[in-house]
C-alpha cells in the first residue's frame, strides 16, 4: 500500500514538470515571434532622395522640436534648388533619424534648405562641406535652424545659415522693392541733373547768338559815314565780345565730373571652433550584495513532502498517512559579502564656441570698377 502511494505521488509529479515545461516553450517562442516583429519594425528608417550609382548618404536627426516639411538640396555651383525631398503629407518628426542620399558634382560642396511647420521662413546652408561626415544633426536655437555637423574622426561644428536665408518671402520682396525704388530715384535725378545742364548750355549758346547777331547789327549801321570817330572803337570793343561768350558757352557745355560711391566689399571668413577634453561621471560608485551559498543537508517526509528536518519521527509518529522520510542536499544562502564598485568616467569633448563664419570688410568698391583698400 505504502509503494502504490509513492508511485502516484512521483507519476504525478512528473506530469506537472512535462506540462509546465510545454506552456514555458509556447511562451517562449511567442515572446520570440513578437521581439522578432519589434525589431523588424525598428529597422525600418525612412530615406530622403533617391539612391543612385552617383549618390552619396549621411545620417540626419531631427533635433528641432518641430517637425521638419521641406528639405532640398543641390550642388553648390548651381543657381536654383530643386523639389522637395519631402512628399505631400510627410514630415521629419521631431528625434527622428533618416538617411540623406544627395548628389553633388566634382569639386563641389552641398547646398540645404530647411523649413519647419508653421514657419513662413526657410534656412538655407551654403557650401556644406561633407568631407568625412559621419552624421548631421538639425536643431533650433535662438529663432534660427543650425546644422550640428559631426565627422568620422569625432570632431564636430555647428553651421549658421546664410543671413538673407533667415528672412521671410515678405521681408526679402520689401527690400527688393526698396531697392528698386531707389534705383529710380538714382536714375530719375541723373535724367534731371543732364536735362538741366542741356537746357543751360542752350541758353547760353542762345544768347551768345542773340548778343552776337544784335551787335553786328549794330555795326553795320555804324559802318555808314558819320563825323564821329568814336564808333570804330565800339565797333572793335563789340566785335570782340562775342568771343567771350562762346568760350563762356563752351565751358558750361562740359559733363559734369565723376564721383565716386564707394561700397564695401566684404569676404566670408571662417572662425574654427574651440572646445576641451573632461571627464564626465558615466555610472556612480555602488556597493553589490554577494549572496554567500552552502550545500546543507535536509529531511523531507516521503508521503506528504514536508521539510521535517530535525523532528522526522515526531512527524510519522503524529500523522496518520505519512510513511517513511529521505534526506536530500540543496544550496541555501548562509550570509552576503559586500564588494564595491567604484565610479566609472569617460573623456568626452566639449565645444566651447562652434565654428561658425563672419563677414570682414577688405576694401571699397565704386561702379566704374575703382577700388581702394580699407
Amino acid at each position: 500500500m505504502k509503494t502504490n502511494k509513492i508511485l502516484m505521488a512521483g507519476a504525478l509529479a512528473l506530469s506537472m514538470i512535462l506540462s509546465g515545461g510545454m506552456l514555458t516553450g509556447c511562451s517562449n517562442s511567442s515572446t520570440k515571434d513578437t521581439k522578432t516583429t519589434e525589431v523588424a519594425k525598428k529597422k525600418e528608417v525612412k530615406t530622403l532622395g533617391k539612391k543612385t550609382k552617383d549618390s552619396k548618404s549621411l545620417k540626419f536627426t531631427n533635433n528641432t522640436g518641430k517637425k521638419i516639411t521641406v528639405f532640398e538640396t543641390k550642388s553648390s555651383s548651381e543657381e536654383s534648388f530643386g523639389d522637395n525631398l519631402l512628399d505631400d503629407g510627410d514630415a521629419v518628426k521631431n528625434k527622428e533619424n533618416r538617411t540623406l542620399y544627395y548628389t553633388v558634382k566634382e569639386n563641389d560642396k552641398l547646398d540645404v534648405k530647411v523649413g519647419l511647420q508653421h514657419q513662413d521662413k526657410t534656412f538655407v546652408f551654403k557650401d556644406v562641406d561633407t568631407t568625412d561626415v559621419k552624421k548631421v544633426d538639425v536643431s533650433f536655437k535662438e529663432d534660427k535652424v543650425n546644422l550640428g555637423v559631426t565627422k568620422k574622426d569625432g570632431s564636430t561644428a555647428t553651421l549658421t545659415p546664410s543671413e538673407d536665408s533667415a528672412k521671410t518671402e515678405d521681408e526679402k520682396k520689401d527690400e527688393q522693392e526698396v531697392k528698386q525704388e531707389e534705383k529710380k530715384e538714382e536714375t530719375s535725378k541723373a535724367d534731371t541733373s543732364n536735362k538741366s545742364n542741356s537746357s543751360e548750355s542752350k541758353k547760353d549758346n542762345t544768347a551768345s547768338t542773340g548778343s552776337s547777331s544784335n551787335k553786328n547789327n549794330s555795326s553795320s549801321s555804324n559802318s555808314k559815314p558819320s563825323s564821329k570817330p568814336s564808333n570804330s572803337s565800339s565797333d572793335n570793343s563789340s566785335s570782340s565780345k562775342p568771343s567771350n561768350n562762346n568760350s563762356s558757352s563752351s565751358s558750361s557745355s562740359k559733363p559734369a565730373e565723376h564721383k565716386h560711391d564707394w561700397v564695401a566689399q566684404y569676404k566670408t571668413v571662417t572662425v574654427p571652433e574651440k572646445g576641451h577634453n573632461e571627464q564626465v561621471l558615466v555610472k556612480d560608485a555602488w556597493d553589490e550584495q554577494v549572496p554567500i551559498k552552502e550545500m546543507k543537508e535536509f529531511t523531507f517526509c516521503s508521503t506528504c513532502g514536508a521539510n521535517i528536518t530535525g523532528h522526522a519521527v515526531e512527524h510519522l509518529e503524529n500523522s496518520l498517512n505519512c510513511q517513511g522520510y529521505y534526506t536530500d542536499w540543496r544550496e541555501v544562502t548562509t550570509g552576503y559579502n559586500t564588494v564595491h564598485h567604484e565610479a566609472v568616467y569617460e573623456t568626452r569633448y566639449v565645444v566651447d564656441s562652434p565654428a561658425t563664419t563672419k563677414q570682414e570688410l577688405v576694401g571699397y568698391k565704386c561702379s566704374c570698377g575703382k577700388t581702394k583698400s580699407n
